[in-house]
């Protein structure tokens, strides 16, 4: 077997259309990266916006600040004392009602507190301005008050038929274990979870390395047949199989692991224990996990898409008698889905598109996705490892079987 794998293995990487389309997406991947790194922003102490590493700095040197009570209020109490002092004030609201200064290092400073304090007492309306929001929830308790607003954010999810009612209670129960929510530097984080969506890039890459797999078989028959002959269909079938999947995770976790390599270098390791409601302060995000596990989640999340992709293409490659076509199908696939919208439809469309496999470049934390199973209510998340292990599972072994099958018949 591992004389299999090791011939395969050859083939793949022997392809000079591999090759180029590898070192091709690695280039402009890279591309990527510094874009992300020059696009880098960040307020410095007068408040004025900063790019780059000169943003990169700013970043590495900022406070982690624990939202409580006293905090909330204190904050909030500093800004209305402002919009009351003349000094201070103005009547733009662009400005929420500071002057331009005070705006810069108040506001700016503390966007990302004020974004959260925003939506936790008045959700997603906008009918109050930032000040009249203020103003009506001095004393209110912060995690009363964001338990109270989820609960309507819920009821409007079951309106639009994104979830059902009898899933509100899931959220609900699932949000209680949001606490002792943080704010500061968490900017390698957050660029892991926002690169994620480079998967559309990695999965075409992956489908055409192994579209030959048993596609080329076919076309050239000679090696297949010799093969066979030595080690019988079944050995060789599985050498295939395996090969697919370690060039898959290959060429996934490198490609990952380079480019969080650069970011950390880059970022630094900070904010990893801040809770992921950081990530969007003005939405509710009901997962109690911190950023480093919320990295790790969505990147065994595209890593099961990829897999899963890995087996459709091994299906198709045995099906079809050119890797062309398995090339093109392959494409459609991916490419097909990102032009398919949730709004197009009802709950159960809303609920099976996003378990196809490429629509996980728009899994966002901010999604409220539920599914019910015999006697249990279970997130996306969830679902879509369930739905990958099944998928990974019946593909492989039906592209076994055509495969065989195929040589049977030849």
């Amino acid at each position: 077997m591992r004389q299999l794998v090791r011939y395969e293995w050859k083939k793949i990487w022997g392809s000079r259309l591999n090759q180029l389309t590898v070192l091709g997406c690695c280039m402009f991947l890279l591309f990527c990266v510094y874009s992300v790194i020059a696009q880098t922003h960040a307020a410095d102490e007068k408040g004025n916006s900063v790019y780059g590493m000169e943003a990169v700095k700013i970043l590495k040197e900022m406070p982690t600040v624990p939202v409580t009570q006293e905090n909330a209020e204190q904050l909030m109490q500093e800004y209305l004392d402002c919009t009351e002092d003349p000094a201070m004030n103005s009547d733009k609201a662009e400005t929420n009602f500071l002057n331009e200064e005070v705006y810069k290092t108040l506001y700016r400073k503390n966007r990302e507190f004020f974004s959260l304090l925003t939506a936790n007492y008045q959700g997603s309306s906008r009918e109050l301005n930032i000040k009249e929001v203020f103003q009506k929830s001095m004393g209110k308790d912060f995690y009363k008050s964001r338990s109270a607003q989820l609960a309507i954010e819920l009821d409007g999810f079951v309106k639009t038929g994104m979830i059902l009612d009898s899933q509100k209670g899931y959220w609900i129960k699932k949000d209680e274990r949001v606490r002792d929510l943080k704010l500061g530097s968490f900017q390698f984080w957050k660029d892991m979870i926002d690169s994620a969506g480079w998967i559309m890039l990695i999965m075409p890459l992956i489908c055409v390395g192994i579209a030959p797999m048993f596609a080329g078989e076919y076309q050239t028959g000679a090696a297949s047949m010799l093969l066979t002959m030595r080690y019988g269909k079944s050995r060789l079938a599985r050498a295939k199989i395996l090969t697919a999947i370690l060039y898959a995770t290959t060429v996934y976790w490198g490609i990952v692991l380079t480019y969080a390599g650069i970011y950390l270098m880059i970022f630094g390791p900070q904010g990893g224990t801040i809770p992921i409601q950081a990530y969007d302060t003005a939405n509710f995000i009901s997962y109690s996990l911190t950023m480093w596990q919320a990295v790790l989640l969505v990147a065994f999340l595209h890593y099961g898409a990829v897999l899963c992709m890995t087996a459709v293409t091994l299906l198709l490659s045995a099906v079809f008698k050119n890797s062309y076509g398995v090339i093109i199908v392959d494409f459609l696939l991916v490419l097909i889905p990102r032009f398919l919208y949730e709004s197009s439809g009802g709950y159960v469309w809303k609920h099976v598109l996003a378990l196809v496999p490429s629509k996980i470049s728009e899994f966002r934390f901010t999604d409220y996705l539920a599914y019910n199973i015999p006697g249990k209510v279970i997130g996306l998340p969830a679902a879509l490892a369930v739905t990958d292990a099944i998928c990974i599972v019946g593909f492989i072994l039906a592209s076994g079987y055509a495969f065989k099958r195929h040589q049977v018949n030849k």
